[in-house]
């Protein structure tokens, strides 16, 4: 539950965001569930992934690496 409230918000709330998006096309008609599929999965894979995978670094990972 840390990562979902704190170190990965950004990412939870574009997947939410997806998702929400995706089912209230779904509700009003406009598309149908094999059309949206592309865009639920990727609305999944953004809520279960860390804010690195958009290259926002967590204030606790800074501390120490440099290239």
């Amino acid at each position: 539950m840390n990562r979902i409230t704190k170190s990965g918000l950004v990412t939870t709330l574009l997947g939410m965001s997806i998702i929400i998006f995706s089912g209230a096309m779904l509700w009003t008609g406009k598309a149908s569930a094999e059309s949206l599929s592309g865009w639920l999965a990727l609305g999944i894979m953004f809520l279960r992934s860390k804010d690195s995978i958009l290259g926002i670094k967590n204030k606790s990972e800074d501390s120490g690496d440099s290239l």
